[in-house]
C-alpha cells in the first residue's frame, strides 16, 4: 500500500536529512538498538498501562501478548538500515491502524516521545562518548520521520473516511431530492396555471432545485479539500472565461452588464486550473445573484500587484447590497448564506480555492456602491 503523499513524504525525508550517510552513522550500533527491543516493548507497555485512557485499551486488548510482539517488531524494524517502499508502507498501515482502532493520534505522538527517551537511555549508557552526539542525532532523525508518515496516514485515513460517508449521505440526498422535485413537476403539470395549487409546486420546485444544487457544491467542496492542486500556467482571461461560459449555460447573465478589465491582458497566473476556475465561477455566480436588479452592474478587473511581488490583484464587484458588519465573519463559513435560495458553498469553495493555490480572497463592502471581492493569486513568471 503506498500513499497518496508517498512523494510529499519523500521529500519529507530529504528535508530531514535522512540519506544512506546518516544511516550509516548508526551500522556499527545495530545490534545494541536491536537486542533492546523486548525490554523496550516491556517499557512501553508499562508506560502507557499507567494511562487511564490507554490503559483501558491495553486490558480490553483481545491478546496483549500481540501488542508486545508488535512494538518489539517496530522497535526493531526502526534500526534495520533499511528505509524502502515497502517500510514506507509498513509505517503507513500503522497509521491506518490507529483510526481503525480509534485511538487518539496524542497518544499516538506521546508513543514517540516515549520511543525517544528510551533510545536516549541506550545512547548515555551503550555508545561510546565521541559518537554520542552523531549516533543521537540520526536516531532523532528517524523517529521524526516515522512519526511524520505514521501522522500523515492518520490524517488521510480519517479525513477519507468522514469524507466518504458524508459524499454518500449527499449521494442518497440528491437520488431522493430528484425524484420528490420530478413527482411534483409532474403534479404541476396537471393543473391549471391559475389554480392556487400551482404558486406552491412553483415554491417545492424551486426548494427542490435549490436542494440539488447544494448537494452539487457539497462535492464540489469534498473532491477540492482531497485533491492535491496540480499546478501550471494558465492565462487568467481564459479561466475567466470559462466560468462566464458556465454561467451563459446557466442563462443567467442575459440581463446584466458585464465588463472585464485585464492589465496587462496577457496575465498568466499560477494554480490549478479546476480550482481556479472554480474561484471566478462562484464569486461571478455569487455577485450575479446579489447584483441590484435596478442596476444590474458587474465588473472584473485586474493589475500586477504593486505591494506583493509576483502577484495579481484581481476584483470582482457587483452593485448589490453590502454585506452587514455583522455577517462579515460568516460570510466564509459553509451554509452560510443571506439569500433565500442561496446554498451558502459558493464562498466557501471560492476561499478554500484560492488558500490552496497559495492565494488570498476577502469580501469588501462598499457602501453606497455594491461588494467587491478581492482575490490576490501568483503569478508565472
Amino acid at each position: 500500500m503506498i500513499p497518496a503523499s508517498y512523494n510529499k513524504l519523500l521529500a519529507f525525508k530529504e528535508k530531514l536529512g535522512l540519506d544512506e550517510m546518516e544511516l550509516e552513522k548508526l551500522e556499527p550500533f545495530r545490534e545494541i538498538f536491536i537486542s533492546k527491543k523486548d525490554e523496550f516493548s516491556d517499557y512501553f507497555y508499562k508506560f502507557f498501562l499507567n494511562i487511564p485512557e490507554t490503559k483501558k485499551f491495553l486490558e480490553h486488548y483481545e491478546t496483549p501478548g500481540f501488542l508486545k510482539k508488535a512494538w518489539a517488531n517496530w522497535f526493531e524494524s526502526l534500526f534495520s538500515g533499511r528505509l524502502d517502499d515497502k517500510y514506507l508502507s509498513y509505517l503507513w498501515k500503522i497509521g491506518v491502524r490507529h483510526v481503525e482502532v480509534n485511538l487518539d493520534q496524542r497518544f499516538s505522538n506521546l508513543g514517540f516521545s516515549v520511543a525517544r527517551q528510551f533510545c536516549q537511555q541506550i545512547i548515555l549508557s551503550e555508545i561510546p562518548p565521541h559518537k554520542i552526539g552523531s549516533v543521537s542525532q540520526s536516531v532523532d532523525k528517524l523517529l521524526d520521520f516515522c512519526l511524520l508518515v505514521e501522522t500523515d496516514a492518520y490524517i488521510e485515513a480519517t479525513v477519507r473516511c468522514d469524507m466518504e460517508v458524508i459524499k454518500g449521505i449527499a449521494d442518497r440526498i440528491r437520488n431522493r431530492v430528484t425524484v420528490i422535485g420530478g413527482n411534483i413537476k409532474r403534479l404541476q403539470r396537471k393543473i391549471d396555471i391559475n389554480d392556487p395549487s400551482y404558486n406552491t409546486y412553483e415554491s417545492l420546485i424551486s426548494e427542490s432545485s435549490s436542494l440539488e444544487h447544494m448537494i452539487i457544491d457539497l462535492r464540489t467542496y469534498i473532491d477540492m479539500s482531497q485533491q492535491e492542486p496540480e499546478i501550471s500556467k494558465i492565462l487568467l482571461k481564459e479561466l475567466i472565461g470559462s466560468a462566464l461560459e458556465r454561467l451563459q449555460v446557466k442563462e443567467r447573465l442575459k440581463d446584466i452588464q458585464m465588463d472585464v478589465h485585464l492589465y496587462p491582458d496577457e496575465i498568466m497566473v499560477l494554480g490549478d486550473k479546476g480550482d481556479l476556475e472554480n474561484i471566478f465561477y462562484y464569486l461571478l455566480q455569487n455577485s450575479i445573484e446579489a447584483v441590484d436588479p435596478k442596476n444590474p452592474y458587474i465588473k472584473v478587473s485586474a493589475t500586477l500587484d504593486v505591494t506583493l511581488p509576483h502577484r495579481v490583484h484581481i476584483e470582482v464587484f457587483n452593485t448589490g447590497t453590502p454585506p452587514k458588519i455583522e455577517d462579515m465573519v460568516r460570510l466564509f463559513s459553509p451554509f452560510f448564506s443571506t439569500k433565500p435560495l442561496g446554498t451558502g458553498l459558493g464562498l466557501a469553495i471560492a476561499r478554500l480555492a484560492a488558500r490552496k493555490n497559495y492565494g488570498k480572497l476577502f469580501i469588501e463592502p462598499i457602501q453606497g456602491q455594491g461588494t467587491k471581492a478581492v482575490i490576490t493569486l501568483p503569478i508565472a513568471e
